[in-house]
């Protein structure tokens, strides 16, 4: 892909090209912002650009030997570090530098991606650090992570930072039903529950039977001051150890008092993310008092779901605090 290919990062891209043109590369480059947004792929672009051999406007030409072994993840001067497990371990910061400082094999640059950069040991990123304050020629870094406060000073005050931003909801819906044209009709909806990450709207429209699930949370929501307690749990006791499917639960429930929270102090219907519940929204009698405690009790949830925690059990005590509230 190149960077005409990247949707909705037009500054971040502008800068790489700029930099490119008036041959002021960085040795170091950090990419941040969430996830899902383009950064890893503008990581490669940003490696066709400058290894291409026949580079168009400060771009890969997609074309040439170099660009092809980019894509197919063949080029010997373009390594991408991951993590290994968990973390970036030591030993693989320690291979990257016995040789990093080699001379490149056909390209013009080394690129070295690290993607989760955030994710390095603390002896990683000391190992790192070693490399950064004393780089080699022709070689770039890029740093990847969607965490920079996790990185130490040291080594971000040695990249340039390049700020990716969340993705328009329309840029995701349309990217969505070109790869997917028998995505729900209600994409829309989707798109913007999906804040700004393609990856986070696919993880949402792979979750199973996404729209039966939020239709019966939201009946739920609408009617639950007058819902029965038994009704509540046994719709619970559908999500027994399933805590990929209660996190997509909290988020969509997390959206909901977002957008009760929204109306009652905007009146903006174009802010709405359900807007097909747009009634209900509005005919709903919480207060802010109430809506502020029920966004603290699924933010504290959604954090509690990181931990060991049993995930049915989780949402039953939500709902039947909101539901007492």
């Amino acid at each position: 892909m190149s960077f005409e290919n990247i949707k909705g990062q037009d500054r971040a891209i502008s800068l790489l090209k700029k930099s490119i043109l008036n041959k002021r590369i960085a040795h170091a480059y950090l990419f941040t912002g969430i996830e899902g947004i383009g950064k890893k792929t503008s990581a490669l672009a940003l490696a066709k650009a400058l290894n291409c051999l026949e580079p168009i406007n400060g771009g890969g030409c997609q074309e040439c030997l170099s660009c092809r072994k980019i894509e197919s993840g063949n080029h010997p001067d373009v390594k991408i570090i991951e993590p290994d497990g968990t973390s970036i371990k030591i030993e693989q910061i320690r291979e990257l530098r016995n040789k990093v400082f080699f001379m490149s094999y056909e390209g013009n640059y080394k690129v070295i991606i690290l993607d989760d950069a955030h994710l390095m040991t603390i002896e990683a990123f000391n190992s790192l650090l070693k490399v950064l304050e004393e780089p080699p020629q022709k070689t770039i870094f890029i740093l990847i992570t969607d965490k920079p406060q996790q990185l130490p000073d040291t080594i971000l005050s040695r990249c340039q930072n390049i700020q990716f931003m969340p993705l328009d909801s329309k840029i995701i819906k349309e990217l969505i039903t070109t790869q997917n044209p028998e995505c729900p009709d209600n994409i829309e909806i989707f798109s913007k529950l999906a804040r700004g990450s393609l990856k986070k709207a696919s993880e949402v429209l792979n979750e199973g039977e996404l729209q039966l699930m939020r239709k019966e949370l939201l009946e739920i929501l609408t009617e639950i001051k007058t819902m029965s307690l038994s009704h509540i749990l046994l719709w619970c006791n559908k999500w027994e150890k399933d805590r990929k499917g209660v996190k997509v639960l909290l988020e969509l429930i997390q959206f909901w008092f977002r957008d009760l929270l929204i109306w009652k102090t905007t009146n903006d219907e174009s802010l709405i993310i359900n807007y097909d519940y747009m009634e209900s929204l509005k005919q709903d009698a919480l207060g802010l008092d109430e809506i502020y405690n029920a966004l603290k009790l699924i933010h504290k949830g959604l954090r509690d779901l990181n931990s060991n925690v049993n995930p049915r059990l989780l949402l039953d005590v939500l709902l039947l605090k909101i539901k007492s509230a």
